[in-house]
């Protein structure tokens, strides 16, 4: 699980517990001029239905249970943090390693964070 912080300049996605090992990673960090488009409880969620080259990511993938760092799909890279789909929000970026951000929230309800983010970006951000 994840929680999101806003600065004036970054979107920072802070990694929680055991996933920070499951992950391979303890933060992520992306300009809020990198990030295209926010979305709560988005279908990539589903990991076991977009994730095609688990063996080529970094972190732990385990079909059925959770996706935990960067995996590939059809189309490019997303770093995911995901066990339950239901909490999740996508975050869709340019420039950057990945073209998705797919993480579980831990404190925060799907929906709060998007507006949250989108209030940030200047609600310019499809939800």
């Amino acid at each position: 699980m994840v929680s999101i912080e806003l600065t004036r300049a970054d979107l920072i996605v802070r990694i929680r517990g055991w996933d920070k090992l499951r992950a391979m990673r303890s933060a992520l960090t992306i300009p809020l001029g990198h990030v295209t488009g926010v979305r709560a409880q988005p279908q990539e969620a589903h990991f076991d239905d977009v994730i095609i080259e688990s063996w080529r990511g970094v972190g732990t993938y385990v079909p059925g249970k959770l996706a935990a760092g960067t995996c590939y799909v059809d189309g490019g890279r997303i770093f995911f943090d995901v066990q339950d789909p239901q909490k999740t929000i996508a975050i869709d970026v340019k420039d950057e390693a990945v073209q998705q951000i797919v993480v579980e929230l831990a404190d925060e309800a799907p929906e709060q964070a998007v507006h949250r983010i989108q209030k940030a970006l200047g609600g310019e951000t499809s939800e």
